[in-house]
């Protein structure tokens, strides 16, 4: 209960105002077309909340609480390599620690869909710059088909998929966020990399749309962060 009114508070709050951390606060921008991989198309936008998660290997699965970062991922444009991103970050006061780094940078990249796969595509470098999308989705991408087996729970910041330092997929059904109920998700739990003391990763998501959650966590420190879609004003 603590943490669905906190989220609420908060997603209310960050729909309809963004402010810097100088307190300048840009004019409310309302969602109404956000971001689906069945139907891209320029002028959508998504926001998400940020969550900060502790004890990752724990049992427990509510030791989560939502931030004041915001971000906004908005289609601005089309060309031949596919859809144009436009990616920033709004906060109030200070940041996520992981989020420091060039926090008011602006990052562009482009999405794809290639046989049922999202691929997210770097713009004027080698390797991807995102907050939500990392360089092992650029690598991999995400499969758009929907998965059938196991299903799955998604409980507080995680899922109820064993640990496990690899990677594993299911389904989530009914999953209710923020007052939306989300009928079927796309689970991808990508561990792999916490074989050797990386990162691990989780998407939940869908065709229709789009991202609904992401988190990642280390293995060194248990926690992480992530972002939740906030939904349609």
């Amino acid at each position: 209960m603590k943490h669905t009114l906190i989220s609420l508070a908060i997603a209310s709050i960050a729909l309809f105002s963004f402010c810097k951390k100088d307190n300048s606060c840009s004019e409310p921008q309302p969602v109404s077309n956000q971001i689906r991989f069945d139907a891209l198309a320029v002028g959508q936008v998504s926001h998400y909340i940020s969550l900060s998660g502790e004890e990752y290997y724990s049992n427990e699965f509510d030791n989560f609480q939502y931030l004041d970062d915001t971000l906004r991922l908005e289609i601005v444009g089309k060309d031949a390599n596919g859809y144009k991103v436009k990616e920033s970050l709004h906060y109030v006061g200070d940041t996520h620690e992981s989020l420091g780094w060039d926090k008011d940078s602006v990052f562009y990249y482009h999405l794809r869909i290639s046989a049922d796969t999202l691929r997210v595509l770097p713009i004027g470098a080698s390797y991807l710059r995102s907050r939500i999308f990392t360089h092992e989705l650029s690598q991999q991408g995400l499969p758009l088909k929907k998965i059938t087996s196991p299903k799955v729970e998604i409980l507080g910041w995680k899922t109820s998929l064993n640990y496990c330092e690899c990677r594993q997929q299911g389904y989530a059904e009914n999953y209710t966020l923020f007052g939306k109920t989300y009928d079927r998700l796309n689970v991808i739990v990508e561990n792999s990399a916490m074989a050797w003391d990386g990162n691990g990763m989780t998407y939940a998501f869908s065709k229709g749309t789009g991202i609904v959650r992401f988190s990642t966590y280390g293995w060194w420190t248990q926690s992480g962060y992530g972002w939740d879609l906030l939904p349609e004003n």
